[in-house]
């Protein structure tokens, strides 16, 4: 034999034959590709005469010439530097490796620019139905099993882009055997899959301890979509309504915009300047608010300062979210520094700029004023660019542009006054830019100050921040000095508590309930604001139950599965977390009660396909309704984030411990990208059915293990005798599962066809008798004869089979494959019966029982027929008999024994007819009492009626020789010449009739039908 290897496990020829000697599997595999190295997990796997080898065996495994060696690649995550790695051979053989495996293997769960995939179709076994039989097994087989209970699929907790199946299957009845090599998903063996494990059940187990045998029921409505995916949950998601006004004031609780309008391209209709429908009590808005703060970098930190950080009323651990550059960040406090007032100096005055008259506008709005404040050598821009409405909005918003230098913006008797905040005094001139006179009238005083003695000065309030925890990974890169940003508790989430015209009073949420503890926002007016409202028309998809009308659930699960992820992006494209927010309502069906809302959110930033499985577990058992919609809108700012309700599952009462007969297996698959789109996802399995009576795969451990399910008398002794003499040193099996309600005779002729043998009932007793080249096992003479013995012969016509296709199952391949039984001097029949053979994995097992057919055909020509009384119920259909007759001139003479005698090893018998002498080479044949017969003797002639034979042993057994009684017919005596005696013949039928006879019909005999019994299959001869 070769090293084989195969592009797939679908039949067809190997793509590259080796030749080898006495090696190992990994010496072989070095030696011959290049770039070879040992992994854990390797692309490709080996088979040695039909058995998985473990990629840790290959070292140990010792191959020699003549063994089978199979190497099939791994169909699922290859990528070019694996296949070039499993490439063996000439580069010829390589390259056509690579295109085929490049143009048929389908990514499944593909990677891309825009993301992974995440496949919803998950891992499969067979779905039975009421009242099918469950799966008989014989020998070793592939089997497909079927649920036990409903599958279950669940998203991972820890890592949601991967889904999980769990299921409980039942592989057939009886105890079946196999190792974890044998277990595939499709093709793909699943040693190879990571996440897949199975507990094996033999029969009568304890179940209960395993998730996978609880009984959930999978609603039809919802996870009955074709795609797998479920239902949009789009049309659910309210629509958002964004502010659109030319400013927003905050202070303390309110917000209020200025020059608002609505988002209708008319800006003179009586909507414009009131806040939108949606804004009303009890809604939920998302507002940010941003300001100028001072950054500086420490320990690795951006430290944010700034006066306003107490709008926050903030905590270490506490969740924020920083918008910055229009991009939003999830982070937490890792360390907060309250501000400090400066503690006064000695002497000294306070640097200032003085306004020479009052402002004569606060609405910039439309036109824009900026200038720069420089103090103590560092330049702070301050910009005028919205309506701030009155002096203190004013005041504010110059005193933000002023954020970290110490100076603030005042009201001096209505005029602007630019000072330092408090002594102790730096000392020193502040100095501008050209100052608006729409603010400082035509012509500011600028007033040096002098610098105090001793005190210290106010310490700005200050936080930093860091990633997935207090203690997480330091949050830096903002660039130092006055930067402009929002932040706020995680979310910017606030619930409006009354509305009245532009204005809303709002209150913080965290995590959705009220934020009593909330000091309110530090007044400012901006224009870089974001304010956005929910128009939420509470639209719901269902109810559904989760179970039907007759049953209960303790728990139920609902999946939400998001194809193309979770993902926001900024207006420069960049990733940004995205929140979905969702809930789910459920109540018992019927009750009337109020519907249980159980509300929930994603963050991520995850452009690859997930999803999430929420349980919720019932104070009582129920029958439930539920129903679930989207909480915020789908898609906005051009987000990744369509959402699907994907399953919904309830889990039953009721469910048995254990399942008594039969072998079960707990499996769990990861799917998703694991498994290839393309691929058969049918977990199986090759077992082996282990009998409570004789060896497994066995023919005779299959006949007496149907023989004695039914209570039948078997013949233990002839069968296994067989299984001693022919079966087992053949190498015979019988390897088949059937789930369909079959006959028990129809299945023990399938058992014993596959020994090449029939199966019959023989004095009471179940046996076998194997059809081949074998002696007589009786003779009917004319003396049992009660009519003439008939024959018939069929000449050969065109419709006449001439060729032979046997349909077998390879047990390497356990594909269906098909042996072409033809004859040398005809390789292309005319005529061919297409055979299918049951229970036999052997191509050259089946080549044999295929030719015996062809044999037949072709040669058995000759029929007979007779009718006996009852002798001919000493013989079984099969067996090889003798039929004779005394037409004058066939050289054969039929007697009865009269006497007999023996001395000196010779016995003598007295017949009852003249013997012929003149037969060439006379010989007798002895057809026993007891109906069995002997073989062809030399008869020497005694006299005309006597003969004689050498002595053999079964003349000294009364049960076939008795001559003492009357009452016992006599034995009787064929004489015939050599060359031509008796008919072979196989018995056919023994039809016993009413009148107490029996008509028998046989065919004739011939050794050459079983002159392929031990061929091999030599390949299509055409």
């Amino acid at each position: 034999m070769t090293i084989r290897f195969y592009p797939s496990r679908l039949p067809g020829e190997p793509l590259e034959t080796h030749e080898h000697g006495v090696t190992s599997i990994r010496s072989w595999l070095v030696a011959n590709v290049e770039g070879y190295e040992d992994r854990d997990v390797p692309p490709l796997t080996v088979e040695v005469e039909g058995l998985l080898i473990p990629p840790g065996e290959w070292a140990k495994c010792v191959i020699r010439p003549d063994s089978d060696v199979r190497l099939y690649p791994v169909p699922f995550g290859l990528e070019t530097a694996t296949i070039a790695w499993i490439g063996v051979g000439i580069s010829v053989a390589a390259a056509a490796y690579s295109y085929f495996m490049m143009s048929n293997i389908d990514t499944g769960g593909y990677t891309s620019s825009t993301g992974r995939s995440l496949d919803l179709n998950p891992a499969k076994a067979n779905t039975a139905k009421l009242g099918d039989a469950i799966r008989e097994v014989f020998g070793r087989v592939r089997i497909y099993p079927d649920y036990v209970v409903q599958p279950v699929t669940r998203f991972d907790a820890a890592d949601p882009t991967k889904m999980r199946v769990q299921m409980l299957l039942c592989l057939g009845v009886g105890d079946l055997i196999y190792t974890n090599g044998d277990i595939r998903v499709g093709s793909t063996p699943a040693s190879t899959l990571p996440g897949f494990s199975s507990t094996h059940y033999p029969p009568g187990a304890d179940v209960s301890g395993d998730e996978r045998s609880e009984n959930w029921v999978n609603s039809t409505e919802v996870s009955g979509t074709s795609s797998g995916t479920g239902l949009d949950m789009a049309q659910t998601s309210p629509d958002a309504d964004d502010i659109i006004a030319d400013s927003m004031t905050v202070s303390g609780s309110s917000v209020t915009f200025t020059g608002l309008d609505t988002d209708d391209d008319d800006d003179n209709d009586e909507n414009d300047n009131a806040l939108p429908p949606s804004w009303v009590a009890g809604a939920v808005v998302e507002l940010k608010a941003p300001a100028n703060y001072q950054i500086t970098t420490a320990a690795g930190y951006s430290v944010i300062a700034s006066p306003l950080l107490t709008e926050i009323a903030p905590v270490v651990g506490m969740p924020v979210t920083l918008g910055f550059n229009s991009v939003d960040y999830d982070l937490f406090i890792a360390s907060y520094t309250p501000g400090q007032a400066a503690v006064p100096g000695t002497g000294g005055s306070a640097a200032k700029v003085q306004a020479s008259a009052a402002p004569t506008t606060y609405d910039f709005s439309t036109s824009s004023s900026t200038f720069t404040i420089t103090w103590q050598g560092v330049s702070y821009p301050v910009s005028l660019v919205a309506n701030y409405v009155s002096m203190s909005g004013l005041l504010a918003a110059i005193t933000e542009g002023l954020t970290g230098s110490g100076l603030v913006a005042q009201d001096n008797g209505g005029t602007v006054l630019i000072t330092e905040s408090a002594s102790p005094f730096a000392g020193g001139a502040i100095t501008s830019s050209s100052l608006p006179a729409a603010v400082f009238g035509d012509a500011p005083v600028y007033t040096s100050g002098t610098a105090s003695t001793g005190g210290s000065p106010a310490v700005t309030a200050n936080v930093t921040l860091a990633y997935n925890s207090a203690t997480g990974t330091a949050f830096s890169g903002i660039p130092e000095g006055e930067q402009r940003l929002s932040l706020a508790h995680r979310g910017n989430e606030y619930r409006i508590v009354s509305a009245d015209g532009t204005t809303a009073t709002v209150a913080r949420l965290v995590s959705g309930a009220v934020d009593e503890s909330w000091p309110g926002f530090s007044a400012r007016t901006m224009i870089d604001y974001e304010a956005t409202g929910l128009n939420d028309t509470l639209s719901w998809l269902g109810p559904f139950l989760v179970c039907p009308e007759n049953e209960v659930v303790d728990a139920f699960e609902v999946n939400f599965s998001f194809p193309n992820g979770i993902c926001g992006f900024d207006s420069k494209g960049k990733k940004r977390i995205r929140h979905v927010e969702w809930e789910i309502q459920y109540r018992v069906y019927g009750s009337g009660s109020g519907w249980v809302s159980h509300q929930g959110e994603y963050a991520l930033k995850n452009v690859n396909g997930l999803g999430f499985t929420e349980r919720i577990t019932l104070s009582s058992p129920g029958l439930v309704e539920v129903r679930c919609r989207r909480r915020n809108e789908q898609g906005s700012n051009n987000a990744r984030d369509s959402m699907y309700w994907q399953a919904l599952r309830g889990r039953l009462l009721t469910r048995p411990s254990s399942y008594p007969g039969v072998s079960l297996m707990a499996v769990t698959v990861e799917t998703g990208g694991k498994l290839a789109a393309q691929s058969d996802r049918r977990v199986n399995v090759v077992a082996t059915r282990a009998y409570d009576s004789g060896t497994a795969r066995t023919i005779s451990g299959a006949l007496l293990h149907v023989g004695n399910s039914l209570g039948l008398e078997m013949d233990v002794d002839t069968i296994n005798a067989l299984e001693s003499a022919y079966w087992t040193p053949r190498g015979e099996y019988f390897d088949f599962a059937t789930g369909d309600s079959i006959s028990a005779l129809e299945m023990l002729q399938k058992i014993a066809n596959a020994g090449k043998s029939r199966f019959l009932l023989s004095d009471g007793l179940a046996t076998v008798n194997r059809e081949g080249i074998k002696p007589w096992t009786g003779v009917i003479t004319p003396h049992e004869m009660v009519e003439e013995l008939q024959s018939g012969f069929t000449v050969p016509s065109d419709d006449d089979f001439d060729g032979v296709d046997v349909t077998y199952i390879n047990g390497t391949t356990w594909a269906e494959e098909t042996v072409k039984c033809r004859t040398s001097d005809n390789p292309t029949p005319v005529k061919i019966e297409n055979y299918k053979l049951d229970g036999v994995l052997s191509r050259d097992h089946a080549y044999q029982i295929g030719m015996r057919r062809l044999m037949k055909y072709l040669q058995q020509r000759v029929t007979f027929q007779t009718t006996t009384e009852l002798d001919a119920l000493c013989y079984n259909t099969g067996d090889r008999i003798v039929l004779t007759d005394d037409i004058p001139g066939n050289n054969t003479i039929s007697c009865l024994v009269e006497a007999m005698t023996t001395a000196g090893g010779v016995t003598t018998f007295t017949v009852t007819e003249p013997l012929d002498w003149s037969f060439e080479n006379p010989r007798a044949l002895i057809r026993y009492q007891d109906g069995s017969a002997s073989g062809l003797m030399v008869a020497s002639r005694v006299g005309d009626f006597q003969l004689s034979v050498p002595h053999l042993s079964e003349f000294d057994d009364p049960m076939k020789v008795d001559l003492s009684s009357a009452t016992i017919e006599s034995i009787r005596l064929v004489f015939c010449g050599s060359t031509r005696h008796v008919y072979d013949a196989i018995v056919e039928e023994i039809a016993p009739q009413s009148d107490g006879t029996c008509q028998v019909t046989t065919k004739e005999y011939l050794e050459s039908f079983y002159a392929y019994d031990d061929a091999t299959y030599p390949g299509d001869v055409a």
